[in-house]
This record gives C-alpha cells, sequence and structure tokens, in this order.
C-alpha cells in the first residue's frame, strides 16, 4: 500500500511539472522542493521488458525464452542467432537498431542526475539533504556499473586505460554530447559515486525495505564493484559490511511444504529489488543441458517445486530433449539488483582469493543449508577446488538474473579459470564461445551512436 500511494504521489508530481513545460526551457524540470525529489528515489526500478537472456545464453544458463530453438537458428540475420550459434560475423551493431535495456538504464541515471542537481537549491529539510544526493550518487554508480559490464570489455587493470567504457552522465541537459570515456575513467567514477564519504551519508536502515538504499546497499555496491575489478582483498570488507547490516538469506525449505517457491520483490534477502517487466522470474527461461547437470541432487527447487523446473515445458518450448523450463509464476527474483546471498558469495570468492579456503567455503556451506536438503559440507585444500565449488553453487543461485554473465566474462580474462562454452542442441549441432570472442561484448544501440560519434564499439 505504501508503495503505491508513493507512485501516485510522483506521478501527480510528474504530471504537474508537464502542465508547466510550456514556460520553463526544453529539457528542463520544475522539481523543486525536497520532498519532491525524493520521489525519484522511491521508484521500482524495471530495466528492459524481457529477462536478460541474451547475456544468459551467452554465460550458457539457458536457451532463452519462449523461442524455439531450431526457429531461433533458422533466422540467421538476427542478433538472437548470433547469440545462440555464438556466430562472430553477424554484425550485431547494425542489427540493434535500439536497446530497452540501454534506454532505460540511462533514463533512470537522468533521474539520478536530477536529484543530485536540484537538491541543493532545494527547499525543505536540509539535514535531509546529504542523505538523498549520497542515495542518487549510489544508484548512478550501480546503473553505471551495469552498463559497463554489458557494452564494455572485463575490466583489467593493466589494459583498462587502453580500453574503451562508456559515457558516464552527470548531466541534466539534453543537448550535451556524453563522451565515451577509457574503460579505467569509466571504473574510476563509479568509485568515485560510491565512495566511503557518499556511502557514510546513507541511513543505517532504510524504512522501505528493497526500495530505498541504505548503508548495506551502499557497502555491497561497491564491493561488487571492485570484485568485477578483481581487487578482492580490497573487495572483501565492503561485502562483510553489507552482510553484517543486511544478513537475511531466504530460505527455500518452505518449498517442502507449499510444493512452490515463493518469493516477492519485498523479500526480505533483496537490498533493492530490481526486476523486468514480466516482474516474475525465472519463470519462461528455458536452462540449458549443461546448466542442468550443475542442481546438485537435493537442491529443495528441483527436489519439491511441482512446477519448477520442467523437462515436459522445457522440452516443448525448445525443442531439446533434456532442456528443463521454469514455469511457476510465484518467483519474483532480483534480476537486476542484488541480495544478501549474492554478496556472502561475493565474500567468499575473496576469501578464496586470499588464501582463507574453508573460511570462503564457510559462507558458501551457509547459504547451501537453505538450499539443499540435509547438504553435505564443501570443503577443499585448494583456491581451484574451491572456486570450482564455489561457482556452481553460485551459478545456480544466481539463475535468472544476470549475474551469471558478469561472473563468467569475469573468469574468462584469467587462465586458471577461463573456460569455453558448449551448447550441445541435439540434432541442430553443437556450439561454442571462447572466452576472448567479442560476442561477450554487446553493442551500443544505433539510436544512440547515430547521434553521438563518440560511442565507438568496444569490441
Amino acid at each position: 500500500m505504501k508503495r503505491n500511494i508513493l507512485y501516485i504521489l510522483l506521478l501527480f508530481v510528474l504530471c504537474s511539472c508537464e502542465k508547466q513545460l510550456d514556460i520553463v526551457p526544453k529539457g528542463k524540470v520544475t522539481l523543486g522542493t525536497v520532498s519532491e525529489l525524493e520521489y525519484l528515489l522511491n521508484q521500482e526500478y524495471m530495466i528492459n521488458s524481457i529477462p536478460p537472456e541474451n547475456a544468459s545464453i551467452l554465460a550458457g544458463e539457458s536457451l532463452g525464452a519462449f523461442d524455439m530453438v531450431s526457429s531461433v537458428l533458422s533466422q540467421t540475420n538476427t542478433v538472437k542467432y548470433a547469440i545462440m550459434a555464438f556466430d562472430e560475423s553477424v554484425d550485431r551493431a547494425i542489427l540493434t537498431t535500439t536497446d530497452d535495456r540501454y534506454s532505460s538504464i540511462y533514463a533512470y541515471i537522468n533521474d539520478m542526475n536530477v536529484v543530485i542537481s536540484k537538491m541543493a537549491d532545494a527547499q525543505g529539510d536540509e539535514n535531509l539533504k546529504p542523505q538523498l544526493i549520497s542515495e542518487a550518487r549510489v544508484m548512478r554508480a550501480y546503473m553505471h556499473w551495469l552498463l559497463a559490464c554489458y557494452y564494455a570489455k572485463q575490466y583489467d587493470a593493466s589494459t583498462a586505460a587502453d580500453e574503451g567504457g562508456i559515457a558516464y552522465n552527470t548531466s541534466t541537459s539534453v543537448t550535451e554530447t556524453k563522451q565515451k570515456l577509457t574503460l579505467q575513467q569509466t571504473y574510476d567514477m563509479i568509485l568515485d559515486d560510491v565512495s566511503d564519504e557518499v556511502i557514510s551519508n546513507l541511513p543505517d536502515k532504510s524504512a522501505a525495505a528493497a526500495i530505498r538504499g541504505d548503508k548495506a546497499w551502499g557497502y555491497a555496491v561497491r564491493a561488487v564493484v571492485l570484485m568485477q575489478m578483481k581487487r578482492y582483498a580490497e573487495a572483501l570488507p565492503y561485502a562483510q559490511k553489507a552482510i553484517e547490516l543486511h544478513p537475511q538469506i531466504f530460505d527455500h525449505s518452505g518449498i517442502v511444504e507449499e510444493k512452490k517457491w515463493v518469493q516477492d520483490q519485498q523479500s526480505e534477502n533483496n537490498f533493492i529489488w530490481m526486476g523486468n517487466g514480466s516482474r516474475v522470474s525465472p519463470t519462461m527461461e528455458m536452462l540449458s543441458l549443461e546448466s542442468n547437470s550443475i542442481f546438485e541432487a537435493d537442491d529443495y527447487v528441483i527436489k519439491y517445486c511441482t512446477v519448477g523446473w520442467s523437462a515436459d515445458y522445457g522440452e516443448s518450448f525448445s525443442g531439446i530433449s533434456g532442456v528443463r523450463m521454469f514455469m511457476d509464476w510465484t518467483t519474483q527474483a532480483n534480476v537486476w539488483g542484488l541480495t544478501t546471498e549474492q554478496l556472502y558469495y561475493v565474500a567468499a570468492e575473496c576469501l578464496i582469493r586470499t588464501g582463507k579456503i574453508q573460511d570462503g567455503l564457510d559462507l558458501v556451506n551457509k547459504i547451501r543449508t537453505y538450499r539443499i536438503e540435509n547438504p553435505q559440507p564443501f570443503t577443499a585444500s585448494s583456491e581451484a577446488e574451491a572456486m570450482k565449488l564455489m561457482q556452481k553453487a553460485k551459478f545456480v543461485e544466481q539463475l535468472g538474473t544476470t549475474f551469471n554473465y558478469f561472473d563468467i566474462k569475469r573468469w574468462n580474462t584469467e587462465p586458471a579459470y577461463a573456460r569455453t562454452i558448449t551448447h550441445r542442441l541435439g540434432s541442430l549441432g553443437t556450439y561454442s564461445l571462447k572466452p576472448n570472442s567479442p560476442l561477450w561484448v554487446f553493442p551500443f544501440p544505433l539510436n544512440a551512436t547515430k547521434y553521438n560519434n563518440t560511442l565507438t564499439q568496444n569490441y
């Protein structure tokens, strides 16, 4: 109810502003009080209208959603075909006329820029201003990080200064060309927007769970950014702080009685929930055969969900024997946002990477007690062995989100953990994706590059 009231208030303010557009310069807004600007932080973040299925296909997680695989492979001049067949010869840039993911993320960034730019002169509670500016800056950092993970190469400290990044938008101007930065400059600005000083202004606890950012959210964002930069020792304390302030883990054992995986966007394990247009995920996702083989035997979802990962539906929709499709509509996975469980895995990997192997696996085991019926604890004697155990468990945890793509893209730049992704599609053939393939970088859409000549492609 509270959320609906906030939406009504936001719509009222925006509609009121729209009526005044005739008397203010084009591209300007009239949000002029602290409370009105705060409405822009009370929104539900819905990034594009479908799950990030192309990224999931690249990561070897799925075969997409809805489409018969044979039909996708028969239409060879499409982006979906290029992704499914791992065909580098297809000109994805020409075919990507628009990109809902790209445009919706930049729209949210613009909202944050409105909050930041107008807050100093806004009328209202002066003591609240630093908090709201910091909330907007952390969200701006996170949104730019999502863009960098998709539209640029994986960050590497030795090459980032020479690699292309993204346009880091800090302006509300509609006429100013936003210059594409190097990847190093992009990450420098992300880290500046989620600095210790910025995080210190966030509230200790969000008054609106899964909607508004607090210190735990700030620490979580900085942790995942530093981990994506492969700065594992630096990421660890931020992940630990996030977990300490936000320790809630979603318990899958309830599936035993309910026979359903029931989880909504207000679940306490969400730092901030960010969904897709359907609001349900991983519903309709068709898992690859490789993904099917990763589940542990006593996984609650596999063992007890009556209409969970269904082979009947998977084979029918995909046309591939052995494929599973998720067919329950009661799950709202955090497709684009962060969860407590993910930060446990961030801390676990950082511990393993810094020589504390069993400490890291102990965190993985803690999550597994809520995912596996009577689990046998993971143990390992080497980093490589521990990483393999951690990677499989984390992969299953992140099904239906964008984060398996981010992880595999990062691991693929390290010889010890790089691997070729393989799609075994029965009579349709077998397709392989190299760790250094240009397909790992998504193209900027034509409706962006047409008006900004600095947006040269990053692959």
